[in-house]
């Protein structure tokens, strides 16, 4: 059973509240029982919870826009390009589509070399002020493209037009990759060549995609099962202020495999638990490098260094260049 975080479902929770309605009603009518200081839910409380929304406001949008969306509008959208030949021909009809019924949410797809974005604009950002609704849209519009081509598609940059959240943990995992906050827009980039595939899907599996929906879209991340994703998921939901990597042995046990079991799986996928470590520590110490806010020696502590010297060492080792060097810029073209 896959997990959302808490943040997320109390998000949803908020589009309903602030049109009135009753958090503890809704969670008496969908039957939800939350632990005290739980972290997550699983996707069915998730779902649930969105369909309620989607129905009783009876907007596809969530009340997060000036204009409500009719419910239906994105299954017609759906099954009116999947008569196109490529994913690039289906985005560019649906993004032609909402522009023909809605000013709140735009969307537009340019080619750029060997690159793609997708640029969204919301107008209405104060009816949307934790962004759930533009985090959300980001997910659909991803995950349903890779489910037309029955690929995964890789994303090489998410860029935010806000500052980086409170929450910025929980986008690399429904985003694992380089995120920009601040930017002058919102985006989702990635490798131009998936555009070229061609439609994977049936209209019959459309019908139960589209039952289901947003189940098969808001699992994090992206439909990512591998042992890999969850040890991310794992290290990164942490409430410590410093990075904590237990040994291999207690991570395999919280997730309720053997240790042998873990090391063969992650052979399998080709890593091993040192390199995860790694690449974890790589992310989060570019991420405080860019704030700017912290030493080098800060950034060794939060990272789980002993000492500035070893985090310098690790980091040249794995960017080319020095810590201070990159938050310079010198060795920012090298990432």
């Amino acid at each position: 059973m896959a997990r959302v975080d808490i943040h997320y479902f109390y998000q949803a929770m908020q589009c309903a509240v602030r049109q009135g309605y009753d958090s503890e009603a809704i969670l008496t009518k969908l039957d939800i029982n939350l632990p005290e200081h739980a972290h997550q839910v699983d996707d069915q409380h998730m779902t649930r919870l969105v369909q309620f929304v989607w129905a009783t406001l009876e907007d596809e949008f969530l009340g997060c826009t000036n204009t409500p969306c009719k419910r239906g509008t994105f299954p017609f959208m759906a099954r009116h390009i999947m008569q196109f030949q490529s994913l690039g021909q289906m985005l560019k009809q649906a993004f032609h589509f909402y522009s023909l019924v809605t000013d709140d949410v735009k969307m537009s797809l340019t080619e750029k070399g060997d690159n793609a974005e997708i640029e969204f604009s919301f107008p209405c950002r104060r009816r949307d002020p934790g962004y759930f609704f533009c985090e959300f849209w980001l997910i659909i519009w991803h995950r349903f493209s890779s489910w037309l081509i029955d690929e995964k598609i890789p994303l090489t940059l998410v860029s935010f037009d806000y500052a980086k959240p409170q929450h910025h943990q929980q986008l690399k995992l429904l985003f694992p990759c380089r995120h920009r906050f601040g930017s002058s827009s919102v985006k989702l980039c990635f490798l131009a060549k998936y555009l070229e595939l061609p439609c994977a899907r049936t209209q019959a599996q459309l019908t139960q995609f589209l039952h289901r929906s947003p189940a098969d879209l808001i699992t994090i991340p992206g439909g990512d099962s591998s042992v890999k994703s969850m040890i991310r998921a794992e290290l990164l939901n942490q409430n410590g202020l410093e990075l904590y990597c237990p040994t291999l042995e207690a991570l395999a046990a919280s997730l309720n495999i053997s240790a042998q079991t873990l090391r063969r799986r992650l052979r399998v996928e080709g890593t091993s638990y040192p390199q995860i470590k790694d690449e974890i520590r790589l992310d989060l110490a570019l991420e405080y490098l860019t704030g700017g806010k912290l030493t080098i020696a800060q950034i060794a502590i939060k990272l789980g260094f002993s000492e500035p010297r070893s985090f310098t060492r690790a980091f040249k080792h794995w960017t080319g260049v020095s810590p201070s060097k990159y938050r310079l810029g010198d060795g920012i073209a090298q990432i």
